[in-house]
């Protein structure tokens, strides 16, 4: 009798609940962007320069070919251009201006495009040709009015070019840019702030005054953090060793097809 009540009881007993649900993901959307640090800066000066390099390799050559331009001036106005929107890139209100609707997604397209055509064979050659010819009647009238130099004339060339070809781009991206807002729905970005600086993996028990210990990349962690881009969590000779090479190789490559093909 006893144990028939036992298991009647047992019978009729509440069913044990589920255990809850894993919370999700702590996200937060991304504060206003402020003006980049000193190494941050100078990081994207030297990506830039040697972007500005890759992309005027086809000018560069028909400069040299030509022999009516200086080189040292040409490297100075490339390493001056690419400076310079390093230098604009690193800006608070430049950074901010990305965080906008659909406006970073298009400048990595409209820039994407201009690299993907150094590397078409007469792709180079047809965007650059309408600049090139505009800056070379520019530093020409300027020797002739104003008694410019070679080493002058070529740098001030050299810079308007650049200055056209990226008005261009820019006329590019607004146009991808208009392309997004009337077709595209905008959803702003959130970031885990528990995830691994070095690989994404989101670490649950990361807290703001803990630390953790990733298990995919065995990256010691120190508190809540954004993921950071490539260019600033890499170390600088990793830095260095990977842009340029790149740019070498970007370099060679689009030497390579202008020759061949040009």
């Amino acid at each position: 009798m006893t144990a028939s009540a036992d298991a009647t009881t047992h019978a009729k007993s509440p069913p044990t609940a589920p255990p809850p649900p894993p919370p999700p993901p702590s996200t937060r959307t991304p504060e206003p962007a402020d003006r980049l640090s000193t190494r941050a800066t100078l990081r994207r000066c030297i990506l830039w320069v040697v972007i500005a390099s890759v992309a005027g390799t086809t000018s560069f050559i028909l400069g040299l070919t030509a022999n009516q331009a200086s080189p040292t001036a040409m490297l100075l106005g490339i390493l001056l251009y690419g400076c310079f929107i390093g230098l604009v890139s690193s800006s608070g209100g430049f950074r901010r201006r990305l965080q906008q609707p659909f406006v970073a997604r298009s400048f990595k397209i409209g820039y994407g495009i201009r690299l993907t055509a150094c590397i078409v064979p007469g792709a180079a050659m047809a965007v650059d040709m309408f600049p090139g010819m505009l800056a070379v009647m520019a530093g020409e009238t300027l020797e002739r009015e104003v008694g410019f130099g070679k080493f002058a004339s070529t740098l001030v060339s050299t810079l308007v070019q650049g200055t056209l070809i990226n008005i261009l781009i820019l006329l590019a991206v607004t146009f991808v840019w208009l392309l997004q807002k009337m077709f595209m729905e905008w959803k702003p970005p959130v970031r885990d702030v528990r995830a691994c600086a070095g690989c994404g993996y989101h670490l649950e028990t990361l807290e703001a005054d803990t630390s953790a210990i990733c298990p995919e990349c065995g990256r010691t962690n120190e508190g809540l953090n954004d993921r950071r881009a490539w260019i600033d969590r890499a170390s600088w000779p990793k830095f260095l060793l990977v842009v340029i090479a790149s740019g070498i190789g970007g370099i060679l490559v689009q030497a390579g097809t202008f020759l061949v093909f040009g």
